[in-house]
């Protein structure tokens, strides 16, 4: 008898093990996704510009720059890039459409549990799948360095042009005035009423007194 029961116990188990499964058990067997599904975010490191618009946009202001050493130093200059907190997301993708360098976008991870909260907190080097190698990165701020110098030596050359060419525009100018000077007429600077041949005003006072004068005998001899 109890060798009977113990069979019919053990016939249940063996009798579903042949049935297609129902159910998927998560997480050791994952559905497939779509591509429109609003996942953990992925960074192109190579491609980031460190602009912060997804930190200005994000409603939750869940998204902060901090520094990360493997991006682009020629596109990047600050070597900024963006850190998630997973527990103030809500996963809008504001940040994805803002992106000017389209490279931030949502994935199709989904599994972000931890024992900390610090755990769903994930910066750059967690959501970064594409970013630089060691020698790559050297030889990137070698070149950033160099083009930085050069542009350093180009504006220092302009400065100095720029600081010669006032001083020589100084020194034609005077050469123009002496030169003027040489060159000018004898009667150039003869005040107006000469060079007209108008009277002076002195002139025309000594017209003025002969006048009277000749007035005067005649008056005294009608008297």
């Amino acid at each position: 008898m109890l060798k009977r029961k113990m069979l019919m116990n053990w016939s249940w188990p063996l009798k579903i093990a042949r049935e297609v499964e129902v159910t998927r058990l998560y997480p050791e067997v994952m559905m497939e996704l779509p591509d429109a599904e609003r996942g953990l975010h992925e960074l192109d490191a190579t491609k980031c510009i460190g602009c912060a618009s997804c930190a200005r946009v994000c409603p939750n202001s869940c998204i902060e720059m901090v520094p990360y050493r493997y991006g682009n130093p020629l596109k990047n200059k600050k070597m900024q890039y963006p850190q998630i907190d997973y527990g103030r997301c809500m996963f809008c993708g504001l940040c994805v459409d803002e992106c000017p360098a389209e490279c931030l976008k949502m994935g199709k991870k989904v599994t972000m549990a931890g024992w900390e909260r610090d755990e769903i907190v994930r910066g750059p080097e967690k959501i970064a799948v594409k970013k630089f190698s060691e020698k790559e990165e050297q030889a990137l701020e070698a070149e950033a360095k160099r083009i930085a110098a050069e542009k350093a030596a180009a504006k220092k050359a302009a400065a100095k042009e720029g600081a010669k060419k006032p001083g020589a525009a100084g020194a034609a100018g005077a050469n123009n005035k002496a030169a003027k000077k040489k060159t000018a007429p004898a009667g150039e600077g003869a005040p107006a009423s000469k060079a007209s041949g108008k009277p002076s005003e002195k002139t025309a006072g000594a017209a003025a007194e002969e006048a009277k004068a000749e007035a005067n005998p005649k008056v005294g001899g009608a008297t």
